[in-house]
């Protein structure tokens, strides 16, 4: 066919034609199926050119069939049905997509999410497409769950929500048992002030086109009693602390710490009790200017029977001194027949550091620094 100006229209650009809209001037069939579930797809109305017939996905030109069947030459009836294997896999179909002998029926086995996409039985200028719609909505949740507490006056506010893995992504809407006249819309259920008539059973339902789940949610009203919290977020009147609690505490830590404080002071700062003095001896470590006083000796004053006041006793169980004349730096010996000598003080070199009295053996000798008699020095 010649048009003027001098185009031709061949037999091959309207086969060509005609191939376009077989591919992409067909109506197309939704078909939903759940994830993990199996899809059947079906090749209803298309009849057998003699020639050949085959399925493929999002057809385009050149045609990728998953499938085909073709009648030899010289015989009456196609052959048996001969599977793209590269085909396939591009589709991540392997091993999950078959179909009968004649085609008229193909099946995915444990759909994907990836599995969405335009499936298209074809044989010569007959077809059927089927656009593979994956979904997926298993359940439903509210926050809080299954009850909550609300307090007159208060706020409220609950959230129903869907797994994350929903597909496609879910609406929901609010409604009251036994309270047809009640609706919201929106995954969030809010109350900017409850009333007792808030009181009831409240559904939460998420959908869409392909499926719904329900999740039903208890609110009871009641007044709001002392210290409890008043987050509006699902008040359930445990979640929290009150006032009367915090005080609690910070009274409970504070005397906490200062238990701790007299601990350490008592038992690592403070030192022991009588440190540095022998109880029964009244030394007092390292002080040079310290006075022991004999007691007990035959013929001390009565004055000297005692030590000072606030010096404990010092006992010594012999005195060994050698009577020298005024002056005399050697050791003053007593003689068997002298009468007892009084001694007002005795300051040793250096002074005992124990506490327990200490005996001299009878060759054992002590060197004083001083010692003086009432009124006589030596």
């Amino acid at each position: 066919m010649t048009f003027s100006g001098g185009f031709v229209i061949t037999g091959t650009f309207i086969s060509f034609l005609l191939l376009l809209t077989a591919v992409y001037g067909q109506n197309i069939n939704d078909t939903a199926v759940r994830i993990g579930a199996d899809a059947v797809l079906t090749c209803d109305g298309v009849t057998y050119d003699g020639v050949t017939q085959h399925w493929e996905k999002n057809p385009a030109i050149p045609i990728k069939y998953l499938v085909a069947i073709q009648t030899p030459l010289g015989q009456s009836s196609p052959g048996a049905p001969v599977y793209d294997a590269a085909n396939i896999a591009a589709a991540d179909l392997t091993n999950r997509f078959t179909a009968t002998d004649d085609l008229m029926t193909a099946t995915i086995t444990a759909v994907k999410k990836t599995d969405d996409g335009n499936f298209r039985c074809a044989s010569g200028p007959s077809e059927i497409r089927h656009q593979l719609i994956t979904y997926q909505l298993t359940s439903a949740t509210t926050n809080p769950a299954d009850e909550g507490t609300g307090y007159i006056g208060y706020p409220f506010v609950a959230t129903c929500s869907a797994p994350s893995d929903s597909k496609p992504t879910p609406s929901y809407n609010w409604t009251k048992q036994e309270d047809s006249s009640f609706m919201a819309s929106g995954a969030t259920l809010r109350f900017d002030s409850l009333t007792v008539n808030d009181t009831g059973t409240y559904v939460c339902t998420a959908y869409h086109q392909y499926a719904s789940a329900t999740a039903s949610m208890q609110l009871t009203v009641s007044e709001k009693p002392t210290d409890t919290p008043t987050s509006s977020q699902g008040q359930s009147g445990g979640g929290g602390i009150g006032t009367g609690g915090i005080v609690g505490i910070v009274i409970g830590v504070i005397a906490a710490l200062i238990l701790v404080a007299a601990l350490v002071y008592f038992l690592l700062i403070r030192p022991p009790k009588g440190h540095g003095k022998g109880k029964e001896d009244g030394v007092e470590s390292g002080d040079a200017d310290v006075t022991y006083h004999a007691t007990g000796h035959p013929g001390a004053p009565e004055n000297m029977s005692r030590p000072p006041p606030n010096q404990p006793e010092v006992m010594y169980a012999e005195l060994d001194l050698e009577k020298q004349p005024a002056g005399s730096r050697r050791p003053y010996v007593a003689a068997p027949d002298d009468p007892p000598t009084e001694y007002a003080s005795i300051r040793p070199n250096k002074p005992p550091r124990s506490s327990v009295p200490h005996t001299l053996a009878p060759d054992e000798k002590s060197e004083y620094a001083s010692v003086s008699k009432p009124g006589t020095r030596y």
